[in-house]
């Protein structure tokens, strides 16, 4: 790979297998997502995609392959073709460089929706209080919620919920965003302000990789989708022309289903 395209990849998988014991949850897999791209992952559920995910943020570990974020390769040093397991301080700092949206909110109840989001820049960055809150302040604004900033998770519908989950992981400043299907536990009528979020984002080039099932959603934002079944990726390519065009018959037989 050449200086030019390492530079423009902002996360690379090559030949990623992981097991569960018995179970082959992702099978050779190869992905390429470039700098400012909405990966779109697709594909029916226990196909791999949450997994992947989890992958790339090392909340798994893989089994063999490796994995690059900005061109570092995560979990790992090689050395003579002999790989070493980094410490845990050194994975939890490169983890930073992903940020993870996950289907349930995952925010603390006990903390306000301020708080919630000042919790990663202040605790492990170590920013100042005052440099923490500001942040927060203007994330909450981005999310469209701003003068929420003193309420609890409980005291916040879903949709607003996943709107701090999602500020919360924009105040580490990642290179990437990793949402899993991050509208799935969402009354219908909330999903579309999540979405909405997701979409401003996109538009301010942050680049994402998405799992979802919200097919309209990956055509109008994403500009690389990803069908994946039985752990493998079956089929890529603008989502346009995958949608529009499958070429091979386990993606038409999915779409048949689901459009």
């Amino acid at each position: 790979m050449d200086m030019t395209v390492k530079i423009d990849v902002c996360v690379e998988m090559q030949n990623i297998h992981k097991f569960y014991g018995p179970v082959h949850a992702l099978k050779g897999v190869d992905l390429k997502v470039r700098r400012g791209e909405v990966c779109v992952a697709i594909g029916p559920s226990g196909s791999g995609k949450s997994t992947l995910l989890r992958c790339i943020n090392q909340l798994e570990h893989i089994s063999t392959g490796r994995v690059f974020v900005k061109g570092e390769l995560q979990g790992f040093t090689e050395e003579a073709g002999r790989f070493h397991r980094l410490s845990p301080g050194a994975i939890a700092a490169q983890r930073r460089m992903t940020g993870m949206v996950f289907q349930r909110f995952n925010l603390f109840p006990h903390m306000t929706a301020l708080q919630n989001v000042m919790e990663g820049p202040a605790h492990v960055r170590g920013w100042p209080k005052a440099r923490a809150e500001t942040k927060a302040q203007e994330l909450l604004r981005r999310v469209g919620l701003d003068g929420f900033a003193g309420r609890y998770p409980g005291q916040l519908s879903g949709g607003q919920q996943q709107r701090v989950a999602i500020a919360r992981a924009l105040a580490m400043e990642p290179e990437v965003m990793l949402f899993d299907e991050p509208t799935s536990a969402l009354d219908p009528e909330l999903v579309g302000e999540v979405l909405d979020v997701i979409k401003d984002l996109a538009l301010s080039g942050i680049t994402m990789v998405v799992v979802t099932h919200e097919i309209g959603f990956a055509r109008e934002v994403g500009n690389h989708l990803v069908f994946m079944d039985q752990g493998a990726v079956v089929e890529e390519g603008h989502p346009r022309d995958v949608l529009a065009n499958p070429r091979n018959p386990r993606t038409t037989a999915f779409l048949s289903k689901v459009l």
